[in-house]
């Protein structure tokens, strides 16, 4: 886990902006303006205070998410080409990045139907959406949110498994971005009942609106339930995985920041909701979606984490193995942006291995290198690292003959190929090298 890597905090934001642009979106036409229509146009003034805030803050989030996608993008192909990021932009190694690998492609994609979800706005104006204008910002943003499901691990996967995964990846963005991003609209909602002088605002249209995101949370949980554990079977594979790995350490995380954000919403629906035209239980409802809201958030903080990691299953896979690692081997598998090295160490216990070295692009088709090697970092000692040129094999494998392995313990394999002109693949992870039997 490399809390360093800016490209994980850029994924962060950019994911959490897509959310609020997306949740808004679901906010303002499944729950606002039906709510608001059943008042029968008596509180449209301060509706129209509201509608105005929620189409500026789907403005920013999209500004955000486009400007975030454009650092991403950038600080991808400077890790590709390993060069510094002015060259990147100057010599247009970024824009060969976007036009030519299945991340440009979703990202030009998405900023497409950034503009016509802006556009579509733009259009309504302030006035409430009209039938269709609520159908197409509905579909752009639905798309917008679920597109990066086609650059994560699930995209990666060939195969009907990974259709299956594709679609639960895409079902569990979908339900995140309508419960978590239809928090803030919701906070600012019980804001703008608070400040109203009339008190149907409360007793009836703020009460129908928070009724509707109840139901609509409900569907949004058991979503995510669900492909939650489709994703964690995947993904992590075993329990040991969950608790022995970063990654699993990670979904654990995650679990909690869910179960916590389920809890409240608990409170929130069968507490607060029944009595909400009540004294102070608008305000006591609008903390705690604001709670709900962080505790969301940090859950999408968690997920820019785990984007730039390699799933726990991966551990106990490898393509030149027909997905069976032996027995007796150690195994790692490196996902980056820049592709993926699968290496087996055999035997894997203390003593002389030989080492077998395996590259894979997005698509989990061998990746063409001119030159690769090995370096093995010794657990906890003050050893310098051992590098070791690999060999080109009949099977597409890179392999390294003899390998010293002195001691058993949690080691770190570090792979680097030369790819093509300024293209380089660099990736490091820890490899267990039991003791000698």
């Amino acid at each position: 886990m490399n809390f360093a890597d800016p490209l994980v905090y850029v994924r962060a934001v950019h994911f959490a902006a897509t959310i609020v642009a997306a949740g808004v979106i679901f906010f303002q036409v499944l729950i606002a303006e039906p709510a608001f229509a059943a008042a029968h146009g008596a509180l449209r003034p301060d509706f129209e205070g509201l509608r105005r805030r929620l189409v500026a803050l789907v403005a920013v989030s999209l500004i955000i998410a486009a400007l975030s996608a454009a650092v991403w993008l950038v600080l991808l192909a400077a890790d590709i080409y390993d060069a510094p990021v002015g060259e990147i932009c100057i010599n247009g190694d970024a824009w060969r990045v976007a036009s030519q690998t299945r991340f440009g492609g979703v990202l030009l994609g998405r900023l497409g139907l950034a503009v016509a979800l802006a556009l579509t706005l733009f259009v309504a104006g302030n006035a409430p959406l009209r039938r269709p204008l609520r159908s197409v910002a509905v579909i752009l943003a639905a798309a917008f949110l679920i597109a990066p499901a086609w650059t994560g691990h699930a995209g990666a996967t060939p195969g009907r498994g990974g259709e299956f995964l594709l679609g639960a990846d895409a079902l569990h963005l979908l339900a995140a971005g309508a419960w978590v991003g239809g928090l803030i609209p919701l906070a600012l909602l019980l804001a703008a009942a608070r400040r109203a002088t009339e008190p149907e605002w409360t007793s009836v249209t703020a009460t129908a609106a928070v009724q509707r995101f109840s139901w609509l949370g409900i569907a949004c949980v058991g979503s995510l339930v669900a492909t939650a554990l489709v994703n964690a079977w995947y993904d992590v594979g075993t329990f040991d995985a969950l608790i022995a790995t970063d990654y699993g350490r990670l979904v654990l995380l995650k679990l909690g920041l869910f179960v916590a954000m389920v809890a409240l919403a608990s409170i929130n629906r069968f507490r607060l909701t029944p009595r909400l035209a009540a004294a102070g239980v608008a305000a006591a409802l609008q903390r705690n979606t604001i709670a709900e809201a962080a505790l969301g958030f940090a859950a999408v903080a968690v997920v820019g984490f785990l984007g730039a990691m390699a799933p726990a299953s991966h551990l106990h896979e490898h393509a030149a193995y027909g997905g069976a690692v032996p027995a007796d081997a150690a195994f790692a598998h490196i996902h980056s942006d820049q592709g993926m090295a699968e290496v087996t160490i055999i035997p894997g216990h203390a003593g002389t291995a030989r080492a077998s070295i395996q590259l894979l692009n997005e698509n989990f088709e061998p990746l063409a290198a001119q030159d690769v090697t090995l370096t093995l970092i010794a657990p906890q000692t003050a050893a310098k690292p051992i590098t070791y040129l690999a060999a080109p094999a009949a099977d597409g494998t890179w392999q390294v003959g003899r390998i010293a392995l002195p001691q058993p313990g949690n080691w770190t394999v570090a792979v680097r190929a030369a790819l093509g002109p300024k293209r380089r693949l660099d990736v490091a992870a820890p490899i267990v090298i039991e003791p000698a039997p």
